[in-house]
C-alpha cells in the first residue's frame, strides 16, 4: 500500500478509535466504572460532555493535520509514529472495554 494511503487510513482509524474512546469514557464516567485521569479532560466532562468530545476530536484532527503536513519530509517516521499511536489507543480501548463494557 502507498504510504500516503496508509497515513490516510491510519488517521481515519485513529479518529474512529478516538470517537469510541470518548464514548466509552463518557459511558464509564456515567456508570462510575472509570475515572478520567487527565485533569483538563476531567474538568471538561464536568462542564460539558459536548465540549469534552469537541476538544478530544479537535486535538486528533490537529494531530492528523500535522502528520499530513510532515508526510513528505519523513514518511517512514510518520507511518511509524502513527502505528505507535494506534497501538497505544488500541490498548486504551481494550482497557475501556474491560472496565466499562464488562463492568
Amino acid at each position: 500500500m502507498d504510504k500516503r494511503k496508509l497515513i490516510i487510513a491510519g488517521c481515519t482509524v485513529l479518529f474512529l478509535l478516538s470517537l469510541l474512546d470518548g464514548a466509552l469514557t463518557l459511558w464509564g464516567l456515567r456508570i462510575d466504572a472509570i475515572e478520567e485521569v487527565n485533569p483538563v479532560m476531567q474538568w471538561l466532562t464536568e462542564k460539558s460532555r459536548i465540549a469534552f468530545m469537541a476538544v478530544k476530536l479537535s486535538l486528533l484532527v490537529i494531530l492528523g493535520f500535522i502528520f499530513w503536513r510532515i508526510r513528505n519530509r519523513s514518511r517512514k517516521f510518520v507511518v511509524c509514529l502513527l502505528g505507535l499511536v494506534l497501538i497505544v489507543y488500541s490498548v486504551v480501548i481494550g482497557l475501556h472495554v474491560y472496565r466499562v463494557v464488562l463492568y
